[in-house]
This record gives structure tokens, sequence and C-alpha cells, in this order.
């Protein structure tokens, strides 16, 4: 597919073109007066000041986007190798499953039963190039079943992130996130996922069909320290998707950014102003010519940590779209964030509203989004947790899905990182989507996990 190519072409020239760069400019993490009022919210051996150690406190420090997140989860990617490799390559974790899933009939599709065995790994090129960092995060699945390998089971998933430029007021990052499902799949990475001592979540796909899906999202996040308390940062964003194949195919884009000011009144809270333009222009095969939506949101901001172990953060404002030649219309935007730890437990609720073409869905319509997680870490080897979730489309009669899950780890051999795993999810889709699976699924999971970066130093 032609689009297809350009867009892998491209990624992988990016990532060419700056490994072969011989050296970065200076950098440095944080910074200037602001970084003396970091909460010790952690382990005080570890060196707050280290690019690879996890923030202290995340109030104050979104403006610097300086800390690489693990694919697909929450976890910060250290700079210490944690697994088996050679240098700056290595792979981090490593995982067999067994999944079942359990599809339900409705009247347009006949019930079915998916069994495989499913491998699953993660390669990491983590590197610093002067003072600069270069991390690549690859995530390869492949799928067997009555003895051989299932064909359109080809999931791949890659993370680009550079820190091009770090000073005390300035701070330069390009990231670019790269997915590729033939067949779509409910296994693979966490619906919601929290991490309660950086406060940072992550909300990827729960939505899913039985055709491929590609999609592929980069940003430039640029940021600048107008004085001890306040900071400037913009952020251009571009996404492209892609769903189905042949007559079903359909193709969504998303070209904007934003731009965020944000006050620091105190070492627990800021409060900010954003505005956030996007054109989202979506291709159907039913469509003659491509639609453009147009979005521009304005809203304040606002993060406080309310305790050592309690953490929120939020948006509230308004947001307007047009359809030419239709008229403009208005809508209510929201944006919420919460963390809190109950000594080996921790709580995370997510609110979001924004498009959908790099979660599962080509659409022009912006959609609510609200998740829900508890972990809980029984002993030192036993971990367990249930959660949801919820999306829906804005305009009326539009597609929505929900989710319910648990899951479990039980830590095997602490010295090898070696964790037994099951999951458990129960999904329902409904709409009209051409390329959604609509009804419910059930789906079981269980196997080994190798993950030494896991466990608790």
């Amino acid at each position: 597919m032609l689009y297809k190519e350009k867009v892998c072409l491209s990624f992988w020239l990016t990532i060419v073109a700056v490994l072969s760069l011989p050296t970065l400019l200076d950098a440095q993490e944080s910074g200037q007066e602001a970084g003396k009022d970091k909460l010790a919210t952690q382990d005080a051996s570890r060196k707050t000041g280290s690019p690879d150690a996890e923030p202290a406190s995340p109030i104050g420090l979104s403006w610097t986007n300086s800390y690489i997140e693990q694919i697909g989860t929450s976890g910060v990617l250290g700079g210490n190798r944690e697994g088996i490799g050679w240098g700056s390559l290595f792979i981090s974790s490593a995982q067999l499953s067994g999944i079942v899933e359990d599809f339900g009939a409705t009247n347009t599709q006949p019930s079915s039963v998916f069994k495989a065995a499913v491998l699953q790994g993660t390669v990491v090129y983590n590197h610093r190039i002067g003072s600069g960092r270069v991390a690549v995060q690859y995530e390869p699945n492949m799928a067997f079943a009555e003895g051989h390998v299932v064909k359109n089971f080809s999931n791949q998933n890659t993370n680009l992130d550079i820190l091009i430029y770090s000073r005390p007021r300035w701070n330069v990052r390009f990231s670019d996130n790269f997915r590729y499902y033939y067949a779509q799949q409910s296994s693979g990475f966490p619906y919601f996922d929290v991490n309660p001592v950086t406060a940072k979540s992550v909300t990827n796909s729960f939505l899913d069909g039985p055709s491929r899906w590609l999609s592929n999202t980069a940003y430039l996040s640029i940021g600048y320290a107008l004085s001890a308390r306040s900071s400037l940062s913009i952020t251009p964003n571009y996404v492209y998707s892609e769903s189905g194949k042949g007559a079903t195919l359909e193709r969504g884009a998303s070209y904007g950014g934003s731009v965020n000011w944000n006050y620091r009144t105190s070492e627990r809270q800021t409060f900010g102003l954003q505005y956030t333009g996007q054109l989202i222009r979506e291709t159907l095969p039913t469509t003659a010519s491509a639609v453009d939506t147009i979005y521009n949101t304005f809203a304040g901001t606002t993060e406080r940590q309310l305790s050592r172990t309690w953490y929120i953060r939020g948006a509230l404002g308004v947001t307007t779209s047009s359809v030419p030649p239709s008229q403009r219309q208005w809508y209510f935007y929201g944006d919420l964030g919460l963390v809190k730890q109950f000594g080996r437990s921790s709580l995370g609720i997510n609110y979001s509203r924004g498009d959908t073409l790099s979660t599962g869905l080509i659409s022009n319509q912006y959609a609510d989004r609200f998740d829900l997680t508890y972990q809980n870490q029984m002993n030192k080897r036993l971990n367990w947790g249930v959660g949801g979730g919820y999306l829906r489309q804005v305009g009326a009669g539009g597609t929505s899905g929900w989710y319910t899950l648990a899951n479990a780890a039980f830590l095997l051999a602490p010295r090898a990182g070696l964790f037994s795993t099951f999951n458990y999810y129960h999904k329902n889709q409904s709409g009209n989507a051409t390329n959604l699976y609509i009804g419910n699924r059930d789906i079981f999971t269980f196997g080994l996990l190798w993950q030494p970066g896991r466990l608790q130093h």
C-alpha cells in the first residue's frame, strides 16, 4: 500500500538519520531555581538530578518533557540496562502467553473462538550521544496456532524518543510512535497504566476489529522557562492512521498542535492556560473526497499535589468545531487525572476528550473516555488488580465501547525476574463503524513473563 510504505519509509529514515548524528548539544535534565523545590516523594538514595532517575515530583516538570517512558506503559525508561544485551542494545522483557478469545454472535457476525500461543518481546536501544539521548523501543508479537505461525497476527509496536536539547531554560524533544496490527487482537499493552511515583498515566487502545490497523503519531515539544516559576511550551503534532483494506479501507490524518503556559504558585501547585488547534481529515470508502473538521480548544489547567501520596491534574474549557459548510458547534472540554497511593496499593482515574485516530477508530468526531485502575501489591510476590473503561463519541449515534478487567502476577523467581501472569477482559463495542467488532468479547491470557526491571529495588 502506497500510504503505508511512505509512513514506514519516513519512520525508519528518521531513525537512521538520528542515530548517525555524531553528537547532540549539551543537555541537562532539570535546572534553575524551580528544581530546588522538588519534593522528595521517593527513595532519597536515587539522584533526582540524574536524567535517568524518576522525577521526585510531577509538579512544575511537565513543561520539560524530559523523561522517556517505557513503550506502551507509564514506567520510566532508565539509563541503566535491565535485561540481556550488548552495551546500549538490550532485551528488556519477554513473554510467552496462551490466549483464548470468545466473540459472541451478533446480527451481522457469527460467533468465533480464537486460541493461540503468543510470543512477545521488547528490544531497546538506549544511548547517549554527547549529553543528549536517543531511545528506540521495539515490541514484536508472534502467534502460533495448531503448530503453525498465524499469518494474520504480525503485530508491531515501535517508539522513537530523542532528547535533542536541554538547558536550564530550554528543552526540545522529538517523539514518534508507530503501530501496525495485521489483525486487531486484544493482547499487548495495558489499556490504562498508571505510575504512582511520577503520577504519569498512559491510555492505550482497547477498540479492535477484524482487519488491519496502522497508526503513526509524531510530535516535537519545545519548552522555555520564562522565569523560575513560569514556563511556555509549544507542541506541534501529526497523526496518520489506516484501518481495513481493499473496499473497506479508511484513512485519517490529524494536523495540529498546542500552546501551554504554566505558572507555579507553590512547590505543590501550578495553574496554566492552554490552546489546542487541530484539523482532522477523514477519507472513507463511501466518501468521494476527504472531509475536513477543524477543532479549537481553550482551557485553563491546574496540577496539585494534595499530599505525599495524592496527586490530581485537570483542565476545563470549551471546544469549537466546524465542518464546512455547516455551522460552528460548541462543546464542553474537560480533562482529569487522579493518582492515589494506599500503602501497597494504588488507584488511578482518567477522563479525557479528544480524537480516536491513534486508538483504533478512524473518525472526525471527538470521543469521551473514562478509565479506572486499582492495583494491589498484596505481598512481595503477588500483585493483582481490577479496572474498567468507557469510550463514547460526542456526536449522537456514534460508536461506543467499554471494558472490565482483572489481572494477577506472581513472582516465581526473584533473581531472574520471572512472573506467572493471568489476565481476563470483557469487552463490548456498539455502533455502525465498518472496521470494528460489534458485540461482546471475553479474552483470557495466561503465561510466563520475564521482566527484571519490574522488580522494586
